[in-house]
């Protein structure tokens, strides 16, 4: 897991344009490498992406979580493309959701793996102050069968004091379902160096 409380400079966010809004896998273009994105309704995943990416027009936090139902696909490199492209995923799990998007988001997710796209990894955004539920072990399970590596970044951080991070490292030191665990805060710009780095490393 990732420690420390290293800040994310804004002068190092990745140059993006977002490419269009997708409701169907088949819909993408296509790209090199991606990496997708995805968390649960209120896990501040759109305010990540907007502190690692810079692009004219950013992903926007709604007022009503669970209102955004499209695949977000951007182009990472601006205008100078680099071929390796970010897919933000709708959230998930929100309780106002009708049951029919819940089953849509994961065949969404299975066709996507499935597809043959050149997906590097997936990037499980999640409140460290939340235990996984359902949704996450079925994300987990997914990604394994797939073998498609999978990231969990514990978000929002900043929001516990040093007693409850502790416990929190403690609780994930010998989970073995994800390549990388990172404790990190989006609104802090805490720890975002890796996910950053890592999505660079695509192009």
């Amino acid at each position: 897991m990732l420690t420390g409380k290293e800040l994310f400079p804004d002068s190092e966010r990745i140059a993006a344009i977002l490419e269009g809004k997708f409701a169907e896998v088949s819909s993408l273009p296509q790209s090199q490498a991606e990496i997708a994105v995805i968390g649960r309704s209120n896990s501040g995943k759109t305010s990540l992406l907007k502190a690692i990416l810079n692009c004219p027009n950013p992903p926007q936090v709604s007022s009503r979580p669970g209102s955004t139902r499209l695949m977000h696909l951007y182009r990472l490199g601006g205008d100078r493309a680099l071929g390796a492209t970010l897919v933000d995923f709708p959230g998930y799990g929100y309780a106002k959701s009708s049951a029919v998007f819940r089953q849509k988001f994961s065949r969404m997710l299975v066709e996507y793996l499935q597809s043959g796209r050149p997906v590097k990894a997936l990037c499980l955004i999640m409140d460290c102050r939340r235990e996984p539920a359902d949704e996450e072990q079925e994300i987990a399970r997914i990604a394994k069968e797939r073998r498609v590596p999978l990231m969990l970044c514990l978000n929002k951080c900043d929001q516990l004091n040093q007693s409850e991070t502790a416990k929190l490292k403690a609780r994930y030191r010998d989970v073995t379902d994800y390549f990388e665990i990172s404790l990190m805060s989006a609104a802090k710009r805490i720890n975002l160096q890796f996910i950053r780095n890592y999505i660079v490393s695509l192009g």
